[in-house]
């Protein structure tokens, strides 16, 4: 569901403050707060629940959320179950 239209988009105010910083990298915990426009062609560091993932904002980016391009759950193989190797009778 999205959000009302008669509210303003959230963006959270810790972004506004360290995007105008002299970092080149941004470190962000919020997820839900909306790309704003001013965020274009710079690096951000997104939470993922575990450790921080690097972003570089496009423009096709402006309006989604922060959250949107950091994963939280692991593509591909699970890491903490191996797949047992079957031992060959001679």
């Amino acid at each position: 569901m999205s959000r009302s239209s008669w509210k303003v988009p959230f963006v959270s105010n810790m972004f506004f403050s360290n995007l105008f910083k002299k970092s080149k990298v941004l470190s962000l915990w919020q997820r839900p707060s909306i790309i704003p426009a001013v965020a274009i062609n710079k690096k951000f560091k997104i939470h993922n629940g575990v450790w921080l993932l690097s972003l570089n904002v496009k423009t096709s980016m402006i309006g989604h959320k922060f959250g949107e391009f950091a994963f939280t759950k692991r593509m591909g193989k699970d890491i903490h179950f191996k797949k047992k190797v079957k031992k060959k009778n001679k």
